[in-house]
């Protein structure tokens, strides 16, 4: 059976470009799971089953630990596929300590690995992975309980958080203009006391707030709270650009380092490696990332 088996090995050119939401799209239609993030394969469970798929009764499902929440459980499950992989021939070494730690980068580098593997030996025969589970759910962040009803909601939530840094920044300056004509002057001459609105007409937003503020409602009080929204929206879309760029060193970073892994690995057998490669590659830049002013004059950072 070794002999069946096509192994695969991820290089800098071989390497797949699929988002980590095609990785999970792919992961859950095979399946027929509901993961939600791609660290939830740190259990072993999904490969125990991804390893019956690709090689039928290759692995003892019966023991499988579908939906435990102990951590050797989990490496029960990883022991099932080690052995059947051994079985079977497949060179991989799983880094299982550094799997079942539950973090992104070593489980979506994992899965890659995995997809390509798949794809190698898949021979497109038929597999239904819930009467092989016999029905077991795979575990969710929330549990394998109601996991399948939080799905479609959990899966778009990672774009929410930029959706409304444009939707409350934008109905803003139309507002101005067009409160001026008519509601600005109507709210005055109901209110009991002119003398506050008067205080607040200088800023241009006051006549906004006149127009949107519902009735009942204090001027000033309103005028404060609109000024409070404002400047969270503020310190949001600040976070976010934040988040975004921190978010894009890292994968910078990272992708050098993944490059000087994969120089390694092909060189594994020669025994040395070209350092003049790998320093190009430790100073090469990119669009969005150059060396620090004192970095680059060679003065020393300050604490």
């Amino acid at each position: 059976m070794a002999a069946q088996v096509v192994n695969v090995y991820t290089t800098a050119s071989s390497a797949d470009n699929l988002s980590r939401h095609e990785m999970l799209m792919w992961v859950n239609d095979c399946l027929q799971a509901h993961f939600t993030k791609i660290e939830q394969l740190h259990t072993g469970a999904g490969y125990c089953l991804f390893t019956d798929f690709l090689f039928p009764e290759s692995i003892q499902l019966k023991k499988v630990k579908w939906n435990s929440r102990l951590e050797l459980d989990w490496l029960s499950n990883w022991k099932l596929v080690q052995t059947a992989w051994k079985n079977l021939g497949v060179e991989k070494v799983i880094p299982v300590d550094k799997l079942i730690k539950g973090k992104f980068q070593d489980n979506f580098e994992f899965l890659q690995w995995f997809k390509k593997l798949f794809d190698a030996n898949y021979d497109g025969h038929e597999y239904d992975p819930l009467s092989a589970r016999n029905g077991e759910g795979l575990p969710t962040e929330n549990g394998p309980a109601g996991a399948a009803a939080k799905t479609p909601s959990r899966m778009p939530a990672r774009s929410v958080p930029q959706k409304p840094v444009t939707t409350m920044r934008t109905p803003a300056p139309p507002a101005a203009p067009a409160a001026r004509p008519t509601p600005a002057r109507p709210k005055p001459a109901a209110a009991p006391a002119p003398s506050k609105p008067a205080a607040n007409a200088a800023p241009v937003r006051s006549a906004s707030t006149v127009a949107a503020a519902p009735p009942g409602v204090d001027m000033a009080t309103f005028n404060k709270v609109k000024e409070e929204l404002e400047e969270v929206t503020r310190q949001l879309t600040e976070s976010d650009n934040v988040i975004a760029s921190l978010e894009k060193e890292r994968d910078f970073y990272f992708s050098k380092l993944r490059t000087i892994e994969v120089i390694c690995q092909d060189n594994e057998s020669i025994g040395n490696v070209e350092v003049s490669r790998v320093l190009e590659v430790l100073y090469e830049t990119e669009e969005g990332f150059a060396p620090p002013e004192d970095e680059a004059n060679g003065g020393a950072e300050e604490f």
